[in-house]
């Protein structure tokens, strides 16, 4: 991830609000694979804690104004152990808020239910959940008390409601409330992994038929940046940051829709900063990379020589076009079947490095996330990470502008 250090120095000259968006730690609900939504019963687990602490370090330094946090505490536990962590740096502490707004998606029939038992017992609901999220429905059955000669009695209603658009709606006000507070300032939210994709969707119009194309990891770090506008009709932001997990040393984010499919590792690179590359390619030097796609007419070939040092069997192939890119993607997206022959790994997935120009590969992203390409900030030289999972007919951002380097604190 790019240093706070140089994000710090652009508050000066890039005016607008800066939001750090965080995961809570590990969950004993994460733990047992279990659903949580909006139930308040997980806790974090030891890992959980640490992890929390340890981005908290990653943070020290770091001019954060006012920290906001949803009221599940497995949310509340992990602002406490950042807090501490900053703490050990500076006793002026940013305010702490807990904002309703910021709970997990609501989910009542499937809360505290493995996965394993929602998928089976909710198999067509489940399917409309990961493939048409926008409109997927969920049957809430609420009981309503009245008194009839003083003697209560309780009746069962049923109403269907939309939670992935009740999310949408219920972020895009909190963005609302809370923006015009804190013109030209640093925010951290602290909430969960639906809450998070939710608020980076209504910050750069991503559609809610999106919901599952981010991917939000535990501690993960996100970052969005707002312009001023005292009309929030008019407000305007872009993704700097998606889901860095380099402060907690991993080299690529952890897959959470399987090990099968097609991982895309893609660089936007004109070949302008050769150490950032050195940086790249020392940190995929252990990552198995099968085959990689250049295009001749950007001189892309130099780069992947530079990544693939260590990787003398990749197979390297050559492409013209400019949008092949996109064509990868809908080729990628069309298919959608158990013996697909993609799924050629056991315990991984088949990986490719594909380096491009920066205007072929925010193109590429657009396409990927369906919005405007306003919305992103590439950085050149970086990591971007694309996992298609093996049985769904949609795509994941894993990661986007994380770079070679890997620390563990954002303290310049």
């Amino acid at each position: 991830m790019r240093s706070l250090t140089n994000l710090d120095n652009q508050m000066t000259s890039s005016p607008g609000t800066r939001v750090i968006l965080m995961r809570h730690g590990r969950s004993t609900y994460n733990e047992e694979k279990r659903h949580q939504g909006s139930n308040d019963d997980s806790v974090l687990t030891e890992a959980g804690r640490i992890s929390a602490y340890q981005t908290g370090l990653h943070l020290r330094g770091v001019n954060i104004s006012t920290v906001y946090v949803s009221p599940l505490q497995r949310a509340q536990e992990t602002a406490r152990e950042v807090m501490a962590a900053i703490a050990t740096e500076t006793d002026q502490l940013p305010t702490v808020i807990t904002h309703s707004a910021l709970k997990e998606i609501s989910l009542p029939l499937w809360e505290r239910l493995p996965y394993r038992v929602v998928q089976k017992l909710f198999a067509e609901d489940y399917r409309c959940w990961k493939e048409q999220p926008h409109q997927f429905q969920m049957i809430d059955y609420l009981e309503t008390a009245s008194f009839q000669k003083h003697a209560p009695t309780l009746t069962s209603l049923a109403e269907h409601r939309y939670p992935v658009l009740e999310l949408y709606d219920r972020t895009q006000q909190f963005w609302q409330d809370i923006l015009p507070l804190h013109a030209n300032q640093t925010l951290l939210i602290i909430a969960h992994a639906g809450t998070n994709r939710a608020l980076i969707s209504t910050a750069i119009n991503m559609p809610p038929k999106c919901f599952h194309t981010l991917q939000q990891s535990n501690c993960g770090i996100s970052i969005l940046r707002f312009s001023n506008s005292s009309n929030p009709a008019e407000q305007t932001a872009y993704l700097e940051v998606m889901n860095s997990t380099d402060h907690l040393g991993e080299i690529l984010p952890k897959l959470k829709e399987g090990k099968q499919g097609l991982r895309l590792l893609v660089v936007p690179s004109n070949g302008a900063n050769p150490d950032r590359i050195q940086m790249l390619a020392k940190r995929l030097e252990t990552v198995e990379i099968d085959f990689s796609i250049g295009n001749d007419l950007d001189n892309s070939q130099q780069t992947i020589e530079q990544i693939l040092h260590h990787h003398p069997r990749t197979v390297q192939l050559q492409v013209m076009r400019e949008d092949f890119p996109q064509t990868w993607q809908q080729m990628l997206m069309s298919r959608h079947s158990q013996t697909s022959p993609l799924e050629t790994k056991e315990n991984r997935p088949l990986t490719a490095l594909l380096v491009a120009r920066e205007t072929i590969v925010l193109r590429f992203l657009t396409q990927v996330l369906n919005i405007h390409p306003q919305s992103l900030n590439l950085m050149p030289d970086s990591l971007t990470v694309i996992h298609y999972p093996q049985l769904l007919s949609t795509s994941v951002l894993q990661a986007m502008n994380i770079t070679g380097l890997m620390t563990g604190s954002m303290t310049p």
